[in-house]
């Protein structure tokens, strides 16, 4: 169906039981790539150029350029710590010279609906083999979004009929009903929304019509989760996330937040799951699973909390570091080195071996019961 003779959104009163799946898949997706550049035939003076002639002919439009196997607009800014912005139907490409990753894709959504991320990141490592630039080490994945679009003809829950773990939760109506319902802000979020009114309203992306078959009642329910979360469940790498996915997400639809429906019982947790759920844990149950994010989850990865301890303590050394700094009578700037020699002397003032062990101790008893 042409766009132009794209119905808009109707809401009808008709009842759905079980609402049908129309389409599942990723809707955004964020990379980071470490290249080696030495030997690249990516010409970083020509990069400059055309940003610098991008500012200056702001008003007038984007120029495409050809680099290596694809065509770019040179965008006239960077997004910080990336110095240059590259932009096609495909990818948005950000890259720095020096930085590690020194690279930063983020997938279009439309690419990913007709392409598939698969045969994305096939086309972009392409990309980096016609300008020399190879990979030295594993990519890794900064954020990921699901989403689950269902035909709903009829809305029947509002933002009570949620449970969830979030911390934070957000409603937003239009013309006096539910639009949007949001829970959680940070490495979680979880959105269930009206597709069409966001296609509509904001996106503008009607070529979602084709790919549904229609125009009109459609629901999505999606899952954005970024980097701290992404790898507690152990995913690093595109692979990684590929072979993890399905456990992620049936943790997240099961646990993290459910859509009940109302029967009475003053326990909202005893509700039975309300249809649409039903729908979105039978379309995850049809993905790739094994159990693993379940375990890693339960148990709290060690290398995890142990990456956020050593996070604090790094934090610690350098307020260590200013305070000898003055201490020194301003004569010299601490480094990480310095701090450590000076630690043991710091530390000691507070340390007793008999309580220090003890309080280990208990933690550990604390932790094997579940409780840390």
């Amino acid at each position: 169906m042409p766009p132009e003779k794209i119905l808009p959104c109707i809401r009808h009163d008709a009842s759905v039981e079980n609402p049908p799946l129309l389409l599942r898949g990723l809707d955004s997706l964020y990379v980071s790539f470490y290249l080696d550049m030495a030997t690249s035939f990516l010409d970083w003076e020509q990069l400059s150029y055309l940003r610098e002639r991008a500012q200056m002919e702001r008003r007038g439009g984007i120029t495409e350029t050809m680099i290596g196997s694809e065509t770019f607009a040179v965008m006239p800014y960077g997004k910080h710590p990336y110095r240059y912005v590259l932009i096609n139907k495909a990818f948005e490409v950000r890259l720095a010279e020096h930085n590690q990753p020194n690279c930063h894709v983020r997938f279009s959504s439309e690419a990913l609906w007709r392409e598939g991320a698969e045969n994305l990141l096939s086309r972009l490592r392409s990309w980096f083999a016609s300008l020399a630039m190879l990979e030295r080490r594993s990519e890794r994945v900064g954020r990921a979004d699901w989403a689950f679009d269902f035909h709903l003809p009829k809305v029947d829950f509002t933002e009570d009929h949620f449970i969830s773990r979030a911390r934070k939760d957000a409603k937003h109506r239009d013309n006096g009903l539910d639009q949007t319902f949001r829970f959680g802000t940070t490495d979680i979020v979880v959105r269930v929304y009206d597709k069409c009114a966001e296609i509509e309203q904001q996106s503008g992306k009607t070529w979602f019509f084709q790919l549904w078959g229609r125009a009109d009642a459609v629901w999505r329910v999606e899952f954005q989760v970024r980097g701290a979360r992404l790898k507690q469940g152990g995913i690093g790498s595109f692979d990684d996330l590929r072979a993890f996915e399905g456990d992620l997400l049936r943790e997240l639809a099961t646990k993290h937040t459910t859509l009940r429906k109302p029967n009475g019982d003053s326990n909202r947790s005893r509700w039975p799951r309300h249809p649409l759920w039903n729908s979105v844990t039978e379309a995850i149950q049809t993905m790739p699973q094994t159990g693993l994010i379940r375990e890693i989850d339960d148990l709290k990865p060690i290398s995890y909390l142990l990456h956020h301890a050593g996070k604090s303590l790094y934090g610690n050394a350098k307020n260590a570091a200013m305070l000898l700094h003055y201490m020194s009578g301003r004569k010299v700037i601490p480094d990480l080195a310095f701090v450590l020699e000076e630690l043991p002397g710091i530390l000691e003032e507070h340390h007793s071996e008999a309580l220090f062990l003890a309080d280990v101790e208990q933690r550990i008893k604390k932790r094997d019961l579940g409780l840390s």
